[in-house]
């Protein structure tokens, strides 16, 4: 979520096992919380490009960015080929409707997208690609909202036909 916690991961070691991190995770909810803001869209994906460059400068890692819904299409186009000009290796995007509510948050109603527009999304932001390095994920949240994982299934065969890179279906849930 910014330059020092980003130095922290870059050189953490486990040390029982010598493991280190392969990547970084660029989160909302940790550049909201730095920036004592809740974790609902407010901070937009320009916020996000700005973390990216602090983080880049002191990293070679491999950077994932939670880019939460993407945006509307258009800017979710703009983010994704500015992005992958700074080097960034791949955005995870949750199939909510804009703004979204933080997945933890038990209080606020989790409202999904419909899934035709979200593949609509994904091919957008497939086709702003210049190259085919760059890969974008689809985080799919039927079980954050309730849903069952058919539903949640369903959506991942959606979102690969529409050229999703990798699924990821979240849960808070064991």
């Amino acid at each position: 979520h910014n330059g020092i916690s980003a130095i922290i991961a870059n050189n953490a070691i486990i040390q029982s096992s010598k493991t280190t991190f392969d990547a970084l995770w660029i989160s909302s909810l940790t550049e909201s919380a730095a920036k004592g803001q809740p974790d609902i869209e407010i901070m937009g994906l320009d916020s996000r490009l700005h973390t990216v460059n602090q983080v880049l400068e002191v990293t070679n890692k491999p950077i994932i960015i939670d880019a939460d819904t993407g945006g509307d299409p258009n800017a979710f186009e703009y983010f994704i080929r500015k992005a992958e000009m700074l080097g960034v290796s791949a955005v995870i995007i949750e199939d909510k409707t804009y703004p979204k509510r933080n997945s933890l948050d038990g209080d606020s109603e989790q409202r999904l997208e419909d899934p035709l527009l979200f593949a609509h999304k994904i091919r957008r932001g497939k086709h702003a690609l210049l190259t085919s390095e760059f890969l974008i994920i689809a985080r799919i949240e039927s079980l954050i909202a309730g849903k069952t994982v058919d539903d949640a299934l369903e959506r991942a065969k959606i979102y690969l036909e529409a050229g999703a890179d990798g699924i990821m279906i979240h849960s808070k849930d064991k």
